[in-house]
């Protein structure tokens, strides 16, 4: 046996090591939702599942009649516009929270203001005065929150579109269309939409930085992939989990792209154009007064503190705050380290808080506190429907969040199973997202856990689950063509 045979040994053998942890995670995380749906007797989840499933079944019957390919770009636009202006209008979010401050900082820019600057949570958190002064400027050019907000639509509709991209080039336009069609009337982003959150510019900036990398493997491409991975980092500091599966799935691929050489080298030129964006950046913000303490996270440890938390499973406590406090890097990076220490120590059974902490970042409901905290929840949600209150709306909106969710990590172990068998291999863009998914997992075993949280990976959900589609897509279109001769 060769060695590049024996490399490619190597590479399968990772591969469904890879495939095969997805798997046990993504079923362990399936059981769990079950599991927090029946003990909550909400079993009206099951039904709203019955019902999306038999309408992705429809989708998928009807998928055999292909349409042009402007149609579907020009439906998934509107279908995703839809809801979220909607949403953004009818329901008026108060600015809260820590969101409130970095706006109050925003308004403070504007206003020549500098005092915000000193207060520990931006000289703590530094990674989001780059946000800040993207507000500033939005702000200043157009002196609303609601031009914020507008935005957050715009950049939500365009990673809806990169969903179907992305998933087009894993499968086919057909199968794609259906991923991104669920993806519109996922209520959780939408749940979002009206808050003034990182996320959804970063989110659309690094599905960009995955499509460039995916598709256009271009020196062109790989240029403009490093670009966009350090712009949605510059917003929210998440391109770690993205370059951690962009070099898994390089390692993966280097038996499909044979030369061995130019696959490690764009990989190689991706990570230098994000570091040396990055450094510079910082340097600039630094230099110019405007972030004197830097845009980097400077209490790292106090995420991995909350994360290993045995006593609140991993959830924001302000118990230990203190550590924030602490200004010699040295001192409190060894506090950390006690706090971690104790609590592992003091926790009778390791594996139940793994169990617990997953379930409550994977499995809880998704929490519409970020966007409709400000309603009141016990008056009449129509007044011709006096039964229904806004609490029971809201509910229903959160049951038919959770039925898509369940429904997705059965696509996705269903698209895991298909990536193990042969002849998909490593070539096969959705592992990409495959091993995106598992990085996301092993990531918040460690750190501090938030539903909110999940946001940045479900565009990996739907994108996986357009494998299984496509699947069905030509069963039922070699069944046509059967029924025709």
């Amino acid at each position: 046996m060769g060695k590049t045979d024996s490399a490619c040994r190597a590479a399968d053998i990772f591969l469904k090591f890879i495939i095969l942890c997805a798997i046990l995670l993504s079923v362990i995380v399936l059981y769990q939702n079950i599991e927090v749906v029946i003990t909550a007797g909400t079993l009206i989840v099951f039904a709203y599942l019955a019902i999306i499933t038999a309408v992705i079944g429809f989708m998928l019957y009807l998928a055999k009649f292909n349409m042009p390919e402007k149609l579907y770009i020009m439906s998934i636009l509107i279908i995703s516009l839809i809801p979220r202006l909607c949403f953004i209008i009818l329901v008026q979010t108060p600015v809260s929270g820590d969101f409130l401050l970095m706006y109050n900082a925003a308004e403070g820019i504007i206003s020549g203001d500098r005092t915000w600057i000193d207060i520990p949570f931006f000289s703590n958190w530094g990674y989001l005065i780059p946000f800040v002064y993207y507000e500033a400027l939005i702000l200043k050019l157009f002196g609303a929150d609601s031009a914020l907000k507008l935005l957050n639509v715009a950049f939500m509709v365009i990673t809806n579109l990169m969903i179907y991209l992305l998933a087009r080039e894993c499968t086919n336009s057909r199968a794609a269309f259906i991923s991104a069609v669920l993806y519109s009337v996922y209520p959780a982003p939408i749940l979002l939409s009206s808050v003034l959150t990182n996320q959804h510019i970063s989110l659309m900036f690094f599905l960009l930085s995955m499509y460039f990398y995916l598709v256009n493997r271009s020196w062109a491409g790989v240029l403009l992939s490093g670009l966009f991975l350090f712009l949605g980092n510059l917003m929210r500091p998440e391109a770690v989990l993205i370059l951690a599966a962009m070099i898994v799935h390089t390692l993966l691929s280097l038996c499909a792209d044979f030369n061995v050489k130019v696959a490690l080298s764009k990989m190689l030129l991706i990570l230098v154009v994000f570091v040396v964006l990055t450094g510079l950046s910082s340097v600039l913000f630094k230099a110019t007064g405007a972030a004197p303490y830097g845009i980097s996270n400077n209490c790292p440890e106090w995420k991995f503190v909350l994360g290993l938390d045995t006593g609140s499973n991993g959830t924001y406590t302000d118990k230990n705050s203190y550590i924030i406090s602490i200004k010699d890097p040295n001192q409190r990076f060894n506090e950390a380290k006690k706090l971690i220490s104790a609590s592992l120590r003091e926790c009778k059974n390791i594996p139940l808080f793994l169990w617990e902490k997953t379930k409550s970042m994977w499995a809880n409901m998704e929490s519409a506190s970020w966007s409709l905290m400000h309603i009141q929840k016990d008056r009449p949600f129509w007044e011709k429907t006096g039964d229904l209150t806004y609490e029971q709306a809201i509910n229903h909106i959160i049951y038919f969040d959770k039925s898509i969710y369940i429904l997705l990590h059965i696509l996705f172990t269903a698209a895991c199973i298909l990536l193990w068998m042969p002849p998909v291999s490593a070539k096969h863009r959705a592992c990409f997202f495959i091993a995106l998914v598992l990085v996301n997992y092993m990531t918040y075993v460690f750190i501090e856990i938030q539903t909110r949280y999940r946001y940045f990976i479900m565009p990996s959900f739907f994108i996986a689950a357009s494998v299984v589609y496509e699947l069905i897509t030509k069963y039922i279109g070699k069944g046509t063509l059967e029924n025709k001769n």
